[in-house]
């Protein structure tokens, strides 16, 4: 498994990083994914990261529960 593959840890889909390395793709599903690539569940390796989507519902999350000290 490329290990250039982000996978967003709330909604699980997933982000590939071009060969430059500056490349961005868009994140799909983890069926699409999987499917693309022609992988089986035992070759899936990704880094941790979160999707633009969840990172600004987790933020607003987080303010909307945030507890005063």
């Amino acid at each position: 498994m490329d290990p250039t593959a982000t996978q967003c840890q709330f909604c699980w889909r997933v982000q590939e990083v071009g060969i430059s390395g500056s490349d961005v793709m868009a994140w799909s599903d983890l069926p699409t994914f999987i499917l693309k690539h022609n992988l089986a569940t035992h070759d899936l390796s990704f880094a941790d990261g979160y999707c633009p989507q969840c990172t600004q519902l987790y933020g607003r999350l987080t303010q909307a529960h945030s507890y005063e000290s």
